[in-house]
């Protein structure tokens, strides 16, 4: 197999007093997400991740002052990137996008190719770079709609503005274009088959029909990924050795299982619900004995309430673009299904999402009946649809199995004296 990796201008690089402050920012990010609680720490998956990692890096030289680490980070926004210290990052919702191990390994390979070539370095040297950071990350942060975006931009513009420019919008077009190629390059040195990394762009261009995305990351925009994923394709045609390595939908899922049900709890919670939904529904049918998933499922379906699972065709259209738009950015979660619920449409969504949100409660009680939290989720669920006596049951389940050890026990004991109370007024 001839494949060779490119040498641009990292090859020759030499360090400068500003390099030396960017490697020191670098660290202090790194710091500073730890602090934050935004790296997620699950044996299982960190040692899935290093695996693949190291198994990619197998072909790469190890840079001056780069100690490579391969980290999770808590966030639904589909994205990855790299530190010029060596840490690689990618987002829980980009590994609950992905489908197999070469897919990652793309990712990784594509990551530690920055580090390699000194891209970071190289853009920081850039003074037009530096000049736009700051307008740059003020833009992102007044956009995203809260969540661990905004987080991270916030944590990373006090102390090092370049390289959150580069999580979020991504290198030049040049040296994203380089570390596609010699990405591509590594992961099939290291016995990964390359068109999983065209497959992964793919995906990467479906993930944009589910929710409003304020502002593109660099993996769907910087260059199109349909320029990078024909380049990407192109070269595994003519290089994919025999015996490729891809692994399997069912090995990769249950590697990074509990990943992906932290992004689910993350898209729940910023407000990213067909997305919550749509991952939630890959990992229960994965794994239908388990309760917690079926939890996670039934939680997605509540939450996305008078709000179709998946995109109408309307939305795609101008109007719609900019209905989506303006109810991303200008209407709270609960003014938007106020909205909704003023169609015929949508009052028969939110009773469909009801009914399958009750189905997976019930499902995660029948798979374990002493699972308390599913008890809790359905009182909710019947509380909201004024159905109190079936409400009180569910609450009265959940507060004799955890006793006196449950933080919201408060709250749920609160509840069930509210729909005991409603229970005997008289309903209009």
């Amino acid at each position: 197999m001839s494949v060779h990796f490119s040498e641009g201008p990292g090859a020759r690089f030499k360090f400068t007093k500003v390099d030396y402050n960017l490697l020191a920012e670098a660290d202090a990010i790194d710091a500073e997400y730890e602090k934050r609680g935004l790296v997620l720490h699950d044996p299982g998956v960190q040692a899935f991740i290093d695996a693949t990692g190291n198994r990619v890096l197998g072909g790469w030289p190890v840079p001056e002052k780069v100690t490579y680490r391969f980290l999770v980070l808590r966030t639904p926004e589909v994205n990855a990137y790299s530190s010029p210290n060596g840490s690689v990052y990618i987002t829980t919702g980009l590994l609950a996008l992905l489908e197999n191990e070469a897919q990652l390994a793309a990712v990784l390979a594509h990551e530690t190719a920055h580090i390699y070539e000194r891209h970071a370095y190289l853009e920081n040297r850039s003074n037009l770079k530096k000049t736009i950071a700051s307008e740059v990350i003020a833009t992102a942060a007044a956009c995203v709609p809260g969540g661990y975006a905004l987080l991270a931009a916030t944590a990373a513009a006090d102390i090092g503005k370049l390289l959150m420019v580069e999580s979020v919008y991504g290198y030049s077009r040049e040296l994203e274009s380089q570390a596609d190629r010699d990405g591509i390059t590594a992961m099939t040195v290291a016995g990964y088959n390359p068109h999983a990394a065209a497959v992964g762009f793919e995906l990467l261009d479906q993930a944009t029909n589910l929710e409003y995305i304020a502002h593109p990351t660099f993996y769907q925009d910087h260059p199109k990924l349909t320029e990078r994923r024909e380049k990407a394709l192109a070269f595994a045609d003519a290089h994919t050795p025999g015996g490729a390595r891809t692994g399997t939908k069912e090995d990769y899922i249950r590697a990074v299982a509990p990943a992906i049900a932290s992004s689910i709890d993350t898209d729940i919670e910023y407000r990213r619900p067909r997305t919550a939904v749509a991952t939630a529904t890959r990992l229960a049918d994965a794994f239908p004995g388990d309760p917690h998933y079926q939890l996670l499922l039934g939680d997605s379906y509540r939450t996305l309430g008078a709000e179709t699972a998946v995109a109408t065709p309307d939305e795609f259209t101008a109007s719609g673009e900019d209905r989506r738009r303006n109810q991303a950015l200008k209407m709270s979660a609960l003014e938007e299904q106020k909205a909704l619920l003023k169609t015929p449409r949508g009052r028969a969504t939110l009773k469909e999402n009801q009914r399958k949100a009750e189905k997976a409660f019930l499902a995660a009680i029948g798979s374990n009946p002493q699972y308390a939290l599913a008890y809790r989720e359905l009182g909710f669920l019947y509380q909201d649809e004024s159905r109190f006596a079936d409400a009180a049951i569910n609450y009265r389940h959940y507060l004799q199995l955890v006793g006196d050890t449950s933080l919201d026990r408060l709250r749920v004991a609160r509840r069930l004296t509210e729909v005991e109370k409603l229970q005997t007024e008289p309903q209009h």
